[in-house]
């Protein structure tokens, strides 16, 4: 139980350190061996972009567990209590219908470009790899804001009994 718990605080944080490491290491070898010893390397630069492809949809993931995304509140902040929680419902409502379609969408994308066999020409992997990048985070990201929803309700909840 303390390792879901752990993955479940973590998950994110953990793989994005990890990748951001591993990007900046890229960069700096491709930097290094091009500058210094006039030697370029084909691959750094597909592969970095790729790993920013991963980081850029976990990262999401990571700010919708934390609720950091971009809002425009001008009308919200205006509305009475009763609206915003109409207003809450609606945006949190089309948002999972959003994820939801682009979670099954994008792994239709991924398996389609799989069966195609298509390899990057500077470091020869497999092309469905960073298409691969979108369907955890989507995945992620509507597993974080039904997280989210939980806990609204259930704060909720604790609110109307307390009354």
């Amino acid at each position: 139980m303390k390792v879901l718990k752990f993955l479940n605080e973590r998950l994110e944080e953990i793989f994005l350190v990890i990748l951001m490491i591993a990007a900046v290491a890229i960069v700096a070898a491709q930097v290094i061996t091009r500058y210094v010893l006039k030697v370029s390397l084909p691959w750094s630069e597909e592969i970095a972009r790729y790993m920013f492809l991963w980081l850029t949809w976990v990262g999401a993931s990571y700010a919708t567990k934390e609720r950091k995304h971009v809002n425009i509140d001008i009308i919200y902040e205006k509305l009475p209590q009763a609206g915003k929680k109409v207003c809450t419902i609606i945006s949190t409502v089309v948002w999972l219908i959003f994820l939801g379609m682009m979670f099954y969408l994008s792994f239709r994308l991924t398996r389609s470009v799989a069966s195609g066999g298509q390899v990057a020409v500077g470091s020869g992997i497999p092309m469905w790899i960073p298409y691969a990048s979108i369907p955890p985070g989507m995945g992620l990201m509507l597993f974080r804001l039904l997280q989210n929803c939980v806990h609204d309700l259930r704060g909720a909840k604790k609110e109307g009994g307390e009354a």
